[in-house]
């Protein structure tokens, strides 16, 4: 299993703005992608993604970007994944009709199930810790 690093920037994108979360202010792409040390036109396919997942919400005009769509303690690790990879995180193969093809394909799949059990236990709150003092925020 591999996810796309595009998820990994996902996840620290959103706990960027996790930070703010409540204050209402807005995070531009350039701020944000400065923050993480991303591409600030990379950035925006994944905002866009996440945008269309409901995770982020938009503001338009000279001061807009982004915020979060809810707290950081509602938006689980298995939404972040499902927005940048689709619904599963492991993936195999029909098999090629082998003997044990079917029976390889049903742990693949336990597999996938239990990971995405686990990503629905972890929120975006997990992800943000307070670089001063190096303590998680809540």
């Amino acid at each position: 299993m591999r996810l796309a690093l595009k998820t990994e920037y996902a996840c620290q994108v959103l706990a960027q703005l996790a930070r703010s979360f409540g204050s209402e202010t807005v995070r531009q792409v350039d701020d944000l992608a400065r923050a993480e040390a991303l591409s600030p036109n990379y950035l925006v396919q994944i905002l866009t993604g996440l945008r269309g997942a409901g995770l982020v919400v938009s503001r338009r005009g000279k001061h807009g970007g982004y915020l979060l769509a809810r707290h950081p303690g509602e938006i689980t690790l298995a939404e972040i994944v499902a927005a940048m990879e689709g619904e599963r995180l492991v993936e195999s193969s029909p098999g090629n009709g082998g003997q044990s093809a079917a029976s390889v394909r049903e742990i693949w799949q336990r597999v996938d199930q239990a990971a995405l059990r686990e990503c629905r236990g972890i929120v975006l709150s997990d992800m943000i810790t307070d670089e001063a003092t190096g303590d998680w925020m809540i």
